[in-house]
Order: structure tokens, then C-alpha cells, then sequence
């Protein structure tokens, strides 16, 4: 009598098919282990956002007006001038230069308080001796009122060179400690940028955002800790990219006629004294809009191109009327200054730095 031989295991057709499941289904759960991931690290970053209006909300509640913007090194941003006649080649030049006039530097000095007594009246001094006053002015964040400019009398021609700059602040040390308004929930909210020769922040070669420095990067630990420590501080996004704050137009001058030191010189007069508001910067403007939500603001954007005077007016009641907001690009880490729905093909949207729908993910928080 035949017996007949029992088959083991699997052919080699079975194999395949079993290997081709197991990596559809990991193709599966990457895809939604990764969005999963996004729509963590989007929900984070609004959550930050978020944070910092409340903080910037205080802060003014506290200080009387909001903070003011200041460039990579800390310095007073110059303010574009509205023109006046409001149409032609000027205002093209305002609607251009508009667009890079925000902080990144301003929601750490304003809302943290990192500087030292000689930044913001409040902090230890590097190289202080514990016999010294400001000796036990540390660790803690805070600062003292930045006065009525607005950066601790920087553009005060009394009080100093009256530039605007961080070595020109003459803050006092006396008086009322204020903030911090935000409260840091982790190292990693927050970082250091460092400038090349030309005094431009480095950038990654490959986002070509800012670069940011955390504690133990090797850039960081080649310096001293005072040269570290003297490093602009930035707060980042969940994708480690800093966060930019915008503002609507600064106080008008009570006083016309004052000179352009002091307050008038940080709170600029201008031809027109509902510029900017935060509709004048492009980004903020949703790529697309809810029903029955869109307006026309006054200024185009460059949907045209960047030599024409018409483009995209649309924009949004909370950006006609908010003081200020907070900026993140998004996911993908991207944006278009100058064009607020961008896509392939549009005026002088090509070459290199050509963008698509880059602004459909960014994140924006609007002031009040």
C-alpha cells in the first residue's frame, strides 16, 4: 500500500503573495503612523502659537502696548514707509519690503526675558561676582519695563548712541520685575541663532530656513558660555524653525514735531496711519478661504508679478482689524511671501526658489 507524501511549508507562489501583503500593509501603517505623526506635531505648534498671543495679550495688559519688532541681533527693525502718492512705483516698494518686516527675535526678548541687566535691567551679567548686585539675578527670565520706546531706551540720543541697537539699551534696574508671560515647557521650544561674517543668521542648505542651535550642538559648545549666552534666542515650531511674530502699525508720536530719536524714532509718523495692517503681509493671508469670509483689503499681491501694480486683494476681517499674529510655515516647512495662493507658473514664481501651494499649510495666529 502507497502512502501518499504530505506537502510542508508554503510554495513559493504563496511566499510571494504573503510577502507582497505584509508590505502593503506596512506601506499602510507608515502612511498613517506619519500623518498621525503631522497632525500631532500641527496640533503642537498651534498650541504654541496659541500660548504666545496669550502671552503677547499680557505682556501689553502689563507694559501698555505690544512688543516691538526687532531684527536677527536684536536690534530695532526699521519700519517701511507708506508712501505718499499711495500708488505707483513707491507703494510698489512698500508692498516689497513689507513682506521681511517681522521678528523672530522679539517673542523670546519680550515674552521670556532673556537678557541680562545691561539687555533688559534684569539678569546676571556674564563674569559677575557673587559680592556683585546683579550676582543673584539668576537663573530666573524677566525683565524690567522696556520704556517708552519700546527697546529699553536704545533710540534715546540721551541716554546713548540712540541707534536702535542692543548695545545702545540703557535700561534701569530698579523698579517693577515684568514676565516671563510664556512658560517653557521644554529645552526644545526654544533655541540660539548664530550670524556669518556679513552679520546674516546661517541657514540649512537644504530648507534654506534659519538654522537654529540647541545646548550640546557642537557649534554651541565651541563658544564660552558668554558668547553663548549673547546669542539671539528664538522660540521654534515643532519642525525647529523659529516662529514669526507680526504687528499692526506702531503708536502714532504725540508729538508731530518731536525728532526721529527717542519715541518718534521707534514709533515712526507715516504718510498714511492705518499702515501696515497685518492684511500687508501676504502670508498671513489664507491660500483658501471659508464661505462668505473673504474680503478686499487695500493692497494686491504680487499674483502678477513683481513689476505689476494688480494682483490678489483677498483677505480677511481678522487681519483688517487684529494687532498682531504669530507665523509657522507649516509641514512642509515652506512659504511664499508675495504670492498668497502660489502655484507653478505664475509670474515670476519659477526658477529655484519656485514654490506650489506652499502656503496651503501654514499656521497663523491673529491677535486681537
Amino acid at each position: 500500500m502507497k502512502c501518499r507524501a504530505t506537502k510542508l511549508g508554503f510554495t513559493l507562489i504563496e511566499l510571494l503573495i504573503t510577502i507582497s501583503l505584509i508590505v502593503v500593509l506596512v506601506s499602510i501603517l507608515t502612511i498613517a503612523l506619519g500623518a498621525a505623526r503631522t497632525a500631532a506635531q500641527v496640533a503642537e505648534t498651534q498650541s504654541r502659537l496659541s500660548a504666545l498671543k496669550q502671552a503677547t495679550v499680557r505682556f501689553k495688559e502689563d507694559v501698555g502696548y505690544y512688543p516691538a519688532v526687532l531684527d536677527t541681533n536684536r536690534n530695532l527693525a526699521t519700519l517701511p514707509a507708506f508712501p505718499s502718492p499711495t500708488s505707483g512705483t513707491p507703494q510698489q516698494m512698500y508692498r516689497y519690503q513689507a513682506q521681511d518686516w517681522y521678528s523672530i527675535t522679539s517673542p523670546a526678548e519680550y515674552l521670556i526675558g532673556y537678557g541680562n541687566q545691561d539687555q533688559d535691567g534684569y539678569g546676571r551679567i556674564p563674569g559677575s561676582q557673587p559680592n556683585d548686585p546683579d550676582y543673584i539675578e539668576m537663573p530666573r527670565f524677566g525683565f524690567r519695563h522696556p520704556g517708552m520706546d519700546g527697546v529699553w531706551r536704545a533710540t534715546d540720543v540721551f541716554a546713548g548712541a540712540g541707534a536702535g541697537s542692543v548695545i545702545d539699551r540703557s535700561p534701569s534696574t530698579r523698579g517693577m520685575l515684568f514676565g516671563p508671560y510664556l512658560e517653557v515647557e521644554n529645552e526644545q521650544m526654544f533655541g540660539r541663532i548664530m550670524h556669518d561674517t556679513n552679520g546674516e543668521p546661517l541657514r540649512d542648505p537644504v530648507t534654506r530656513n534659519i538654522k537654529v542651535f540647541y545646548p550640546g550642538d557642537p557649534e554651541l559648545a565651541a563658544l564660552t558660555i558668554a558668547e553663548q549666552q549673547a546669542l539671539p534666542m528664538v522660540i521654534v515650531d515643532t519642525w525647529g524653525n523659529p516662529i514669526r511674530y507680526y504687528r499692526a502699525m506702531y503708536p502714532n508720536p504725540a508729538d508731530p514735531t518731536l525728532p526721529l530719536s527717542g519715541i518718534a524714532r521707534t514709533f515712526p509718523q507715516s504718510n498714511s496711519y492705518d499702515r501696515p495692517t497685518l492684511s500687508d503681509y501676504f502670508v498671513l493671508r489664507p491660500s483658501e478661504f471659508e464661505s462668505n469670509k473673504a474680503l478686499d483689503g487695500t493692497l494686491p499681491d504680487f499674483r502678477e508679478g513683481l513689476g505689476q501694480a494688480n494682483g490678489d486683494r483677498s483677505t480677511t476681517f481678522e487681519l483688517q482689524a487684529g494687532q498682531f499674529a504669530f507665523f509657522s510655515a507649516g509641514p512642509d516647512q515652506q512659504m511664499n511671501a508675495f504670492i498668497r495662493s502660489d502655484a507653478f507658473g505664475l509670474p515670476d514664481n519659477d526658477g529655484e526658489y519656485a514654490t506650489d501651494e506652499s502656503n496651503k499649510d501654514n499656521l497663523v495666529e491673529v491677535g486681537p
